[in-house]
């Protein structure tokens, strides 16, 4: 994971090895000066919001002129802009886990400097493997999607899984006579490791 920033990396709020939610805040490269940028963008935008009512109620009495409730509506505009201007600062310096995982690797410590979409830490989601496999053309047409298939390796010693193909690649390599077809294995407890040989038993 990265951001489109060049920054500090300010604070690292996950450790590896550490499961994490989608949503979660990670990692923080904003700066205790755009944090007060942006509450001030926020007083200014209450204060703007209070005066442009004010406004609005001093004119229905004809106390003011109608230009100067204009006036007041637009300075309650760009305070609303200065805001969300502030608050994607923040937003673009901020890194939030995209989906649920696990923190396999932190690239950086506190303090150090962050280039623009430079790795940070390696977040992996292994709650579902897939497995591939290349077949011969002549097979093509005799599995799709929703085929079931029995998944076997040594580091697994006499267990089983079970898979169900998820794609069926159209495309036949004219060089191999191959097309590849992948499955996807249920990994709920993520027992089973990532990146490990197997043999495919498709079943009828």
């Amino acid at each position: 994971l990265s951001l489109p920033v060049e920054a500090t990396l300010r604070e690292v709020r996950t450790r590896e090895g550490q499961a994490v939610k989608k949503g979660e805040r990670l990692a923080i490269l904003y700066s205790a000066t755009e944090v007060l940028d942006r509450d001030r963008a926020r007083k200014r935008q209450e204060m703007s919001d209070y005066q442009l009512r004010a406004g609005e109620k001093l004119f229905l009495t004809a106390s003011i002129s109608e230009e100067t409730v204009k006036q007041k509506r637009l300075d309650a505009d760009l305070a609303t802009i200065e805001l969300a201007r502030s608050e994607a600062v923040l937003a673009d310096k901020t890194l939030f886990a995209p989906f649920d995982g696990l923190v396999l690797r932190i690239h950086r410590d506190e303090g150090e400097s962050v280039a623009r979409i430079e790795k940070i830490l390696d977040l992996v989601d292994i709650s579902t493997l897939h497995a591939e496999a290349y077949l011969e053309a002549d097979k093509l047409g005799r599995v799709g999607p929703g085929t079931r298939a029995r998944l076997a390796a040594p580091l697994l010693g006499t267990r089983v899984l079970e898979a169900k193909v998820d794609l069926v690649d159209p495309v036949v390599d004219p060089g191999s006579g191959l097309f590849r077809v992948r499955l996807a294995v249920p990994n709920p407890d993520q027992t089973i490791p990532s990146g490990i040989p197997v043999t495919v038993e498709f079943l009828p």
